[in-house]
């Protein structure tokens, strides 16, 4: 996904909006959140969310507000020039790289199965705005251990968490961010049935390890196996 400088989003630059969708990236989006990023008032801020859940960027979830899979997609977005279909393809090979060393580590909770592309870069755009690419993950060890490796990557992350919910779902998105590298014009996501259902896809990385199915955002892992 691609925004511009001058873009409006909710009546507010984009650029702002995409940093309330990263900060919150993980956990619920709070009223204060909004007032506290957009720099507005309450009454404000309830038109923001009222917009934002309107155009799909939010979604309820077991009681909270949160960023939908549009949201997140938004939260990576860029703002920097298309890209040069030579400098894609650069970013795809550095990340099979990465992703390559990290199967390879054992000290990581997750590694990655599947990768798979899609969108603007797929369909042979010289310019693409940006490359999506979606990672399908599994759990490294047996449920026991699993739970216990991912208990080691949390208390070795060095920072508070803000939430719950990031505490939870940690072992996972550090992967992503790993996977990401703060490359420009690379937007990761977790894969869903919607990519794959979509004909603008292509798999790029596939490990030889058994299927896994583990529960969205499960910090146990229900395999036989190890993955």
């Amino acid at each position: 996904m691609r925004i511009s400088l001058d873009q409006k989003i909710a009546g507010h630059p984009a650029i702002r909006v995409r940093e309330l969708m990263r900060q919150t990236a993980g956990g619920p989006i709070m009223f204060r959140d909004v007032r506290r990023i957009l720099q507005c008032s309450h009454i404000a801020a309830a038109r923001v969310m009222k917009h934002l859940e309107k155009d799909g960027l939010i979604t309820s979830v077991e009681g909270s507000i949160e960023p939908s899979t549009k949201g997140n997609a938004l939260a990576m977005a860029t703002a920097a020039p298309p890209l040069r279909r030579a400098i894609a393809s650069r970013l795809l090979a550095d990340l099979i790289k990465r992703t390559r060393d990290l199967n390879a580590d054992d000290t990581w909770a997750y590694r990655v199965r599947r990768i798979v592309v899609f969108g603007s870069y797929v369909r042979g755009s010289e310019r693409p705005n940006d490359v999506d690419v979606a990672c399908e993950l599994c759990p490294r060890w047996e449920s026991d251990r699993q739970r216990a490796e991912e208990q080691v990557r949390r208390r070795s992350r060095g920072m508070p968490f803000r939430n719950v919910l990031e505490w939870a779902t940690w072992p996972r998105l550090e992967v992503y961010r790993y996977l990401r590298a703060r490359s420009r014009g690379l937007s990761i996501h977790e894969l869903e049935d919607w990519i794959l259902q979509d004909a603008d896809h292509r798999v790029i990385y596939e490990a030889k390890v058994p299927k896994c199915n583990p529960t969205k955002n499960s910090t146990s892992s229900k395999t036989s196996g190890r993955c």
